[in-house]
């Protein structure tokens, strides 16, 4: 990938996390007191933070930061349970004194090359503007639902839920790290986290006051079946005072929680707390136990929306790497104009669960079952949009009458993926 004339793509480490605080703060609109600026020094993987610098002063102060990212090492579940080495990528920004000037693309580029030679077969963000990415390649591959639960909303009961063990306290990464990080290991969802690195923890429980805008100190519930954790939520609540007394709200940031148990004793007292009228949560999936169990769904106040993005940056390996529901034998036209060694016609075999995925260098493209862009590859790759929808958007063309059908069975998920916190 060529950089820009007058820019150069460095590394930079936790000396320089000042400039890249300041060139994210300028393409996101947002002010860090100083006092609160050291943050950054922990939240953000250094040895895979990147940056475009000036190196001509036609362009600017030469050595100065004009864009940066990073990307977060993670483990991805994946359909059949398995774990995907995954690049998470995060913090991308561009100075807006050097837009237009194709500093994302070249970024983009430098973050593909980097991760495929760490063997990360994809990468996954959360789109600020999701045009965006779409321009690169990601593909919607989860959606999640936003609530709006009233106080002491109704559930249906499940016996045995009210044993399990809540507590509440003030949120601290190195009392509840752990914690959260034994239950995201548990957690099968397609789209979960698994493994997180030190700073993804630190990156979750962050705790700017800036960012509470009159709310008080996060604030962490967790579940626990005997000794062991299986729930968690980050939250805070804001005190406010209607006509007719107290309308606190709770805001629940992120959460995560090992089955229906779990959930339904979590969401008891995340939606109970006293001089609170509302609590307002998402990162549910569609087919989340909560959401089947309300007794009054329309009183949630639910909205879906987008929520993780896939990018498949090595499609055997991606595709090999995740289990699969039905045997199948289709071949696939790929189009992928950034990352062109992924582009041609590939033959999924599956059997038995177990894909086997190789190149047909000689075919002609146009003897391919099925022709589809990265971008739905992408979106189908979690198993929550289906091959099938896709083609009815017209979005995959089916040359081969049946064998979209043959690759949607194959690569369905009987639960909807959901990434459960943002990065």
């Amino acid at each position: 990938m060529t950089t820009p004339q007058g820019y150069r793509l460095v590394s930079v480490d936790q000396t320089r996390a000042s400039e890249v605080l300041h060139v994210d703060a300028f393409a996101f609109a947002f002010t860090v007191p100083d006092k609160d600026a050291g943050f950054i020094q922990d939240v953000l993987p250094w040895e895979r933070t990147r940056a475009v610098e000036v190196a001509d002063p036609v362009r600017g102060t030469e050595g100065t930061l004009a864009a940066v990212h990073a990307s977060f090492k993670f483990g991805t579940r994946v359909p059949g349970g398995r774990e995907v080495p995954t690049a998470g990528l995060s913090w991308v920004g561009v100075h807006p004194g050097h837009r237009r000037r194709g500093l994302l693309r070249a970024m983009i580029g430098d973050h593909f090359s980097r991760s495929l030679a760490r063997g990360e077969a994809i990468s996954t963000l959360f789109a600020a503007e999701t045009q965006i990415y779409q321009r690169f390649g990601y593909g919607m591959a989860a959606t999640e639902a936003r609530v709006q639960l009233g106080r002491g909303v109704e559930l249906r009961p499940l016996p045995g839920s009210e044993n399990l063990i809540v507590e509440v306290d003030s949120a601290s990464i190195e009392r509840h790290g752990p914690t959260i990080a034994s239950i995201q290991s548990r957690m099968t969802r397609p789209g979960t986290v698994s493994t997180l690195a030190p700073q993804t923890l630190a990156d979750v429980l962050m705790d700017l006051e800036i960012d509470r805008d009159g709310s008080e100190e996060l604030r962490i519930a967790t579940v626990r079946d005997g000794d062991d954790p299986v729930a968690w939520a980050l939250f805070q609540r804001k005190q406010e005072w209607g006509d007719t007394g107290p309308d606190g709200k709770v805001r629940v940031r992120a959460w995560g929680a090992l089955g229906a148990a779990a959930t339904v004793r979590l969401w008891g007292v995340l939606a109970d707390f006293d001089l609170m009228s509302a609590t307002h949560a998402g990162r549910f999936a569609p087919d989340d136990p909560l959401l089947l169990r309300l007794k009054d769904m329309r009183a949630a106040k639910i909205t879906l929306t987008d929520n993780l993005w896939v990018r498949i940056l090595d499609v055997a390996e991606a595709l090999e790497a995740r289990g699969y529901a039905a045997d199948c034998d289709v071949t696939v036209q790929v189009d992928d104009s950034f990352l062109p060694q992924n582009a041609g016609v590939w033959r999924v075999l599956v059997a038995a669960g177990e894909a086997k995925v190789t190149r047909e260098g000689a075919a002609d493209p146009a003897s391919a079952d099925l022709r589809l862009d990265v971008q739905e590859l992408g979106a189908a790759y979690l198993g929550g949009t289906t091959i099938t929808e896709l083609t009815r958007a017209q979005l995959v063309d089916e040359r081969t009458p049946g064998t979209a059908a043959e690759l949607s069975r194959a690569m369905a998920s009987d639960v909807k993926p959901v990434a459960n916190f943002g990065f």
